[in-house]
């Protein structure tokens, strides 16, 4: 059984139809956790926010395909096969040192996503949300949402990690960040502190001064530790960006992180300013 599941997971990765089963693992978790939150909070479910996130999805799913995982994974191929330093085999230990490298990349981008600006400007929607559910684990920015914006992704099949290896760690990782933008999964104690766990993953969508540009990992905890972006959460965060955009329209969501970077640099004095409003932090105004 085990070994059919396998062979079915490995055909469909290989023939770029993971759609087959993500799809429904999606809409399992969106509503399983929908009809768990009427028992278990007394919280009253925000459906324009929901709608609004699954309207972004639903029109940047063919452009996420087609774009986004098409060409970038086309280039990873071609650096793999012709520019590669080592070989990875497709051992247990190789797969660990794969899902490590993947991790670690991960934690690098989402990091320059909170603190280049420009980056922040794409990043954006996906925090712009006031609400916390697996429905805003989908909610980005049409380039946000595809490789094109993950700069160091291209250095692993430098290090020997190949396209198929990338997809498989990349779609298993994907469920796992889906399952944590969730308010229902209390604090789990020093389980939190090793993984991004829900509760670790609200301190990062918090707006809160303590609880901002905290905990970017995708799966382990173990980078924010090492380079001190490690936060607890302490009480529940405010949900959203700083500066609120109050609107439920799907394409004023989509433009309000360009239109923030657009603002900033028509402020700006001079080609200097206007330059270092694309890549120093956020919070810095010229």
């Amino acid at each position: 059984m085990l070994e059919a599941i396998t062979d079915t997971f490995t055909a469909l990765v290989k023939d770029g139809e993971t759609y087959v089963f993500l799809l429904p693992i999606y809409t399992a978790l969106l509503l399983g956790e929908q009809i768990a939150h009427k028992f278990l909070s007394p919280r009253p479910w925000n459906h324009r926010d929901s709608w609004a996130n699954i309207a972004i999805t639903v029109c940047y799913l063919g452009l996420d395909v087609l774009v986004g995982k098409i060409v970038p994974v086309a280039l990873m191929a071609f650096l793999y096969v012709n520019f590669r330093v080592f070989t990875l085999d497709f051992g247990p230990l190789a797969w660990v040192v794969v899902f490590l490298l993947h991790d670690l990349a991960w934690y690098v981008d989402h990091r320059i996503a909170h603190r280049v600006g420009f980056f922040w400007a794409l990043h954006h929607v996906h925090h712009s949300s006031p609400e916390y559910n697996m429905t805003v684990a989908s909610r980005g920015f049409v380039v946000d949402n595809t490789l094109l914006s993950r700069p160091t992704f291209y250095l692993l099949p430098l290090l020997g990690v190949s396209p198929f290896q990338f997809i498989a760690i990349t779609i298993l990782t994907n469920i796992f960040g889906i399952a944590q933008h969730t308010r229902l999964v209390p604090k789990l104690g020093v389980i939190d502190w090793l993984f991004a766990t829900p509760s670790s993953h609200r301190v990062h969508h918090g707006s809160n001064p303590k609880y901002l540009d905290r905990n970017y990992g995708e799966m382990l905890m173990i980078w924010d530790h090492l380079f001190g972006t490690y936060q607890v959460e302490e009480e529940e965060p405010i949900y959203g960006v700083t500066d609120p955009i109050n609107t439920y329209n799907p394409v004023l969501i989509e433009v309000a992180g360009m239109r923030w970077l657009a603002r900033k640099i028509g402020r700006a004095q001079g080609l200097g300013d206007k330059l270092r409003c694309l890549v120093y932090p956020p919070g810095w105004d010229p």
